[in-house]
């Protein structure tokens, strides 16, 4: 199917790598890629700096495409020109999270994240920004929907059990008097608010 494009993010001032309306960044998508945030690049805030190079494409000529056009536009970060691109470009293959892995490749994974602990200035970055998404309500929906009738076997749900029982036993006794106390009010406020209507 011919739904993917090639776009390019165009400097809105000069700067010391390259003059205003050049691009800082090719790559390849379809649907709304281009205007969604990246990991790396920020999106141009003027949406007009947003150009699409070339649409209705199969994703193998996409990906053509921005190799080509990086390699023309050449990379900051090589030396080789003035995009902030990181890689030669065709390697994005969409729907990378469906691809199977090999056993092998998922238990390198596995030992690199066994341990990992965030710190707590870390922690707190990631809760403040959970806090700030706002999700559409089509996405709720879909949430809704896909959680709706699932049901987990006993011995899900005697793991989740057996987890809440640890936590449990991590907290102070002070804080468990207070979170018994909170729960508590929580449960009268909400049977007094039933009881209105």
């Amino acid at each position: 199917m011919n739904i993917y494009y090639v776009y390019a993010y165009l400097r809105a001032k000069d700067s010391i790598t390259a003059k205003a309306g050049t691009p800082y960044y090719i790559g390849k998508g379809k649907g709304s890629r281009a205007f969604r945030k990246h990991r790396h690049i920020p999106v141009p805030i003027d949406k007009s700096n947003i150009v699409m190079l070339e649409s209705n494409l199969s994703e193998i000529g996409a990906l053509a495409i921005e190799r080509r056009m990086i390699q023309w536009h050449g990379r900051k970060n090589l030396g080789t020109g003035i995009l902030l691109n990181r890689t030669d470009g065709g390697d994005g293959i969409s729907g990378a999270v469906g691809i199977s892995r090999s056993d092998e490749f998922k238990e390198k994974i596995r030992k690199a994240r066994t341990g990992v602990q965030h710190s707590a200035e870390t922690k707190r970055i990631i809760g403040e920004k959970s806090k700030k998404k706002i999700y559409s309500d089509e996405y709720r929906a879909k949430l809704s929907t896909t959680s709706t009738g699932r049901t987990h076997s006993a011995e899900s749900k005697e793991k989740m059990a057996q987890k809440a029982r640890d936590r449990w036993q991590e907290i102070t006794p002070e804080d468990r008097t207070k979170i018994t106390a909170n729960g508590a009010a929580k449960s009268a406020l909400i049977r007094q608010t039933k009881s209105k209507y």
